[in-house]
């Protein structure tokens, strides 16, 4: 990005932090303690969701710093992104609290019990939550093949595309894909079912797609995998590229392709999320940004998946928190994940958010996760609710509202 909208990116998201920080601030004194300090974090998470719905997605939500405590996390799976976000603000509105009171825990003692209990309670339910509900199906062997790339396609995407200089890249792009042909055969013999590449890896041309689409439903036929290739449509004399993945199954039938949704280049995708029923749970594929907001964790909540792949192309100044965004997100829908990223961190999660694989791009040679996930998802509040705890927080600032305008008419 250019220096201007890495500003103005960084600006924006502090927006939802600003905002608590205001209105926090000008109900602190007007209400009582215990009330006070849930206006920070009610504030903050309906920010945050707004945020959320534009074209920033949740990547930069502070739930992600939460990822590693996995007794917490849980919460994602009833109230949301959000609610673990209003745990870690609430609990920072009352140490600020605390703090004020030079820590006088006589004075603040009911503000310091309600809190443990409620903080105490959720790690006590989550928990075992998090224990009881461990994968006992069966597992499969899903991989992500990473090859890197030395060239930024996006470049000649930029330039309108031009053959001559496509032509230039014509051998590096051969080897290119003929590694990834050989790195996927590599991953079927190792016992991979379900084998699919990071975003853009392949590079087509328009002359030769056809011949690439054999070639993969011959290799998902003879491997008897579900094959799902991320590739790099060129589209000559043009800004829009396609960027998709696409789904074959091992009796060489292409189930779907399914386009990028949210990108900065032009797209031609109808959002439509769509999934496969295979003998290993039901699989559905979005790819990289996609997965940071909230309407594509619904839209595949709501249809029952079992297992999501995500192919990425990241940069390692976002990893691995992009990453961890995504793994959070399928908390709260219930089912597994596998990111597989170029230029950044791949991961495997199960539907508690539990790590099957980790991958660092920069200090791994052999680009591939083999993980055996679980073939059944589970079912959560969240999916069937949505944010009903954020509108909750929505009613209880206009309570607060209304309830402070009645106190001036008074007056």
């Amino acid at each position: 990005m250019s220096i201007i909208l890495e500003l103005s990116a960084t600006l924006f998201t502090m927006i939802p932090l600003i905002a608590s920080l205001l209105v926090d601030k000008y109900f602190h004194k007007k209400t009582n303690v215990i009330i006070s300090t849930l206006v920070f974090p009610a504030t903050y998470i309906i920010a945050d969701l707004l945020i959320g719905l534009s074209a920033f997605g949740t990547f930069s939500s502070i739930a992600i710093s939460q990822f590693d405590f996995k007794p917490l996390i849980q919460i994602a799976s009833v109230a949301g992104l959000g609610g673990i976000s209003f745990m870690v603000f609430w609990f920072s509105s009352t140490i600020a609290t605390l703090w004020k009171s030079h820590f006088n825990l006589q004075k603040e003692k009911t503000l310091v019990n309600i809190f443990v209990s409620v903080f105490v309670g959720i790690l006590l339910i989550s928990g075992i939550y998090y224990a009881v509900s461990i994968p006992t199906g069966t597992t499969v062997k899903v991989a992500g093949i990473t090859i890197e790339h030395n060239t930024d396609y996006s470049a000649i995407i930029d330039a309108n595309t031009p053959r001559e200089e496509i032509n230039k890249q014509a051998s590096a792009i051969s080897n290119i894909n003929e590694q990834l042909f050989a790195q996927s055969k590599k991953a079927a013999d190792f016992g991979a079912k379900i084998i699919f590449w990071s975003e853009i890896d392949w590079i087509l041309y328009p002359e030769n797609e056809q011949a690439f689409l054999k070639r993969a439903q011959d290799f998902s036929r003879a491997n008897n995998v579900y094959f799902a290739p991320a590739v790099l449509s060129f589209k000559y004399d043009s800004q829009y590229a396609e960027n998709k993945i696409i789904m074959i199954n091992p009796k060489w039938e292409i189930v779907y392709e399914y386009e990028k949704t949210i990108s900065r280049y032009p797209t031609k995708s109808d959002g439509i999320i769509h999934t496969i029923q295979t003998p290993y749970g039901k699989i559905a594929t979005v790819i990289c940004f996609d997965a940071d907001f909230p309407k594509f964790v619904r839209s595949i909540a709501k249809q029952n998946i079992d297992i999501l792949l995500i192919p990425k192309f990241d940069t390692p100044r976002i990893s691995p928190g992009h990453t961890y965004s995504s793994s959070l997100r399928w908390v709260e829908g219930g089912f597994s994940v596998v990111n597989q990223v170029n230029l950044g961190t791949s991961i495997a999660t199960d539907y508690r958010g539990n790590i099957l694989a980790y991958q660092d791009f920069a200090t791994t040679k052999d680009k591939i996760i083999v993980a055996d996930i679980p073939t059944k998802g589970r079912k959560t509040l969240y999916a069937l609710f949505g944010d009903w705890f954020i509108y909750l927080n929505v009613l209880f600032l206009c309570w607060l509202a209304v309830a402070w305008i009645k106190k001036r008419i008074k007056k």
